[in-house]
């Protein structure tokens, strides 16, 4: 939710006869090299919610003015936006040295150091910002966002009264005040105030009816709860939210057709391990229980926790360019049988530890780092030829409580299948297969976690994971909601509370709405055990 400065608010006008996204095109196409025409277009693609567009046009402004403020706040928006906040701070601060201090530049700064988990650094740049300028809603709105990250419920309620005062509109602040009071018991107070607001702004936002959903679900209300959770998910497809089922098709077919056991014995290993701590690859779903078993992992003192990594992505990514190959991922794998390319594996594995390394704050006695990124299971083939003797902890949990659970969050993992009931539970089917897959297929040191075992029985599942792990035993990861680390994930704020079943058999209260999904989701159920 970075803060748009002023600057930037005027160049991404549509009033007052400012250029549209396709006259500004057409400008650059005739001088390229216009700054101001660079700056206008990524500023207004932005502004209209195209932050993938505009992310050419911003690298493009700082190619032609590296020590133009402007430039680097363009880059900073764009990264935040698209979940790179070490990278976007970078900017925010170049920006800062390069012009007078900004109040919105500040806040947006802060913002990107709340989502790495600096939570005290973004305390102390909230508060620089609101003595530069002490009338911007969104900066008290973000500074109350931070502290909800670090658990002070009453300063984040007292933050966020004052932006709901500066702007009375502001729907992010109606939700997070519901939210609020929801973790604090008052189910009936929250939900007057998203009332109150539906009423005011002639309906609610996606958030605010999944939060709406999430409250009706606790106050037991399971009718009305899984209309808000489909109200918002529909508004989410309206705005294009859509799943991607051909990509994620095509994908998934060519993944299972490239890792099969013939071809994998004709792959290079590499020669040597690489220093340094070493990844524990957290798999599966979201809303199976991952961020719980990291939260309980990295109370571990040999155990650094990596959230949600982009870093296998990015691999992914320039898998083709890194092996020089001309096919895309998996098949450009097949380089690795040049003799020219006998050391691929190696240049990927670095390539992945390097990236995650900037983005984990590993300490000294961190000898494992987690990767928790949701569907990591769908690369287990990759993960296995670039970390042989990596552990995979693949977290499971009743199918129909995952898609019941994701239908109750704003999640884009999985091709965005989360934004209708019937495509999470076909991408869910799809992925189950495709572990399958690899299992039959490959060596792989994987250990199957049930979050059911891990919420009844406690201390046995913590002390076959760490065992699998290779690690000792060690009393703290059964207190783990004293970890004081925040989660960045939708579950930081369950993971912050002791250990509860309430989420365990869930579905059983929701059986006639999911319905149409359980001839879907059959064979994963029968698969992994569990039952109807």
């Amino acid at each position: 939710m970075p803060n748009m400065p002023d600057d930037l608010q005027g160049t991404a006008s549509l009033r007052n006869g400012a250029p549209d996204a396709a006259a500004l095109e057409r400008g650059l196409r005739t001088e390229p090299d216009n700054l101001t025409a660079t700056q206008e277009l990524a500023a207004l693609l932005f502004r209209t919610g195209r932050a993938a567009e505009a992310e050419a046009h911003a690298r493009n402004s700082l190619r032609l003015a590296p020590e133009n403020a402007r430039s680097h706040t363009l880059m900073a928006l764009v990264l935040t936006d698209t979940h790179r906040p070490q990278a976007a701070e970078f900017h925010y601060r170049r920006a800062l040295a390069l012009a007078l201090p900004d109040a919105a530049t500040v806040a947006n700064l802060a913002w990107s150091l709340k989502l790495q988990g600096r939570l005290d650094e973004a305390r102390r740049a909230y508060r620089r910002a609101a003595a530069l300028h002490p009338a911007i809603a969104l900066t008290w709105h973000g500074w109350a966002q931070t502290e909800d990250a670090a658990r002070d419920l009453s300063s984040a309620q007292r933050l966020l009264e004052r932006a709901r005062r500066l702007d009375p509109n502001h729907r992010g602040a109606d939700t997070l005040a519901a939210a609020l009071l929801a973790r604090q018991g008052a189910g009936a107070e929250a939900l007057a105030v998203l009332d109150a607001a539906a009423t005011r702004h002639g309906g609610l936002e996606p958030d605010a009816l999944l939060e709406k959903g999430r409250i009706l679900d606790r106050l037991g209300r399971h009718g009305e709860a899984f209309a808000a959770f489909a109200a918002g998910k529909a508004l989410l497809r309206q705005a294009g939210r859509r799943y991607a089922e051909d990509e994620a098709v095509d994908l998934i077919a060519r993944l299972a057709a490239f890792f099969v056991a013939p071809r994998l014995r004709l792959m290079p290993r590499p020669d040597k391990p690489a220093a340094g701590p070493q990844p524990v690859f957290i798999a599966g779903a979201p809303r199976s229980g991952t961020t719980l078993v990291e939260q309980i992992l990295s109370c571990h003192p040999a155990v650094a926790a990596g959230d949600e990594l982009p870093s296998l992505g990015a691999v992914v990514m320039a898998l083709p360019q890194t092996l020089g190959s001309p096919l895309a991922y998996p098949e450009a794998l097949s380089e690795l049988w040049m003799g020219d390319q006998r050391d691929g594996l190696e240049r990927l594995r670095d390539d992945y530890l390097r990236h995650a390394r900037k983005l984990v704050p590993a300490k000294p006695g961190h000898t494992l780092f987690t990767d928790k990124m949701p569907f990591n299971e769908t690369h287990l083939g990759l993960i296995a030829l670039l970390f042989p003797s990596a552990p995979v902890v693949h977290v499971l949990r009743h199918p129909l409580d995952v898609v019941l659970s994701m239908m109750g969050t704003n999640l884009t993992h999985g091709f965005h299948c989360a934004n209708d009931l019937e495509t999470a539970a076909r991408h869910v089917l799809r992925v189950f297969d495709l572990v399958e897959h690899y299992r039959r297929e490959m060596p792989l040191r994987y250990l199957p976690l049930r979050y059911e075992d891990l919420v009844r029985e406690p201390e046995p599942a913590v002390r076959r994971l760490l065992g699998f792990l290779g690690l000792g035993f060690d009393r703290r990861c059964l207190r783990f909601e004293e970890n004081r680390r925040y989660a960045r994930t939708p579950s930081h704020a369950q993971v912050a509370e002791k250990l509860y079943n309430r989420s365990i058999d869930r579905h059983r209260s929701y059986m006639a709405h999911l319905k149409p999904v359980i001839p879907i989701l059959e064979p994963v159920i029968d698969g992994l055990g569990y039952s109807l």
